[in-house]
């Protein structure tokens, strides 16, 4: 089976299916004349099962990323927090003037700078020179 991300609404679908799967493999079972059937049926009861708790885990874990995603505070790029109380801006020394590399953008956001050498020069390739025997 490939593994697609479902949303949560379907994986409860997928869950009440297998549950009334795995009962009708129980009814079936329990009508079962031979011991070889049941045992069948009994094989196809376990494989649902353990689908069946496959599927409440990835329908516990999708609402947990969820609900976690949606309590956090959105990041601002520039800021840190170094604890719970103290926010520190990434691009400015202690004495309040900007580091190397840094620079102001409108809003009075400080992002940082892709460092330029200046213009790249072209590597010129060397020609192999050919050397011409003269016969006297």
């Amino acid at each position: 089976m490939t593994k697609l991300t479902l949303s949560t609404n379907e994986l409860e679908k997928e869950l009440l299916l297998e549950t009334k799967q795995g009962n009708l493999f129980r009814l079936k079972r329990n009508n079962a004349k031979s011991q070889d059937k049941k045992n069948v049926w009994q094989t196809l009861i376990l494989l649902s099962d353990s689908r069946q708790e496959v599927l409440k885990n990835e329908i516990v874990k999708s609402k947990s990323t969820t609900m976690k995603s949606g309590l956090r505070k959105p990041t601002v790029r520039g800021l840190k927090t170094v604890c719970a109380k103290v926010v520190k801006v990434t691009g400015i020394k202690t004495d309040g003037t900007l580091k190397k590399g840094y620079k102001y953008v409108k809003g009075g956001k400080i992002v940082k700078v892709a460092v330029t050498t200046g213009k790249a020069k072209p590597v010129k390739k060397k020609s192999a020179k050919k050397v011409v025997k003269y016969k006297k």
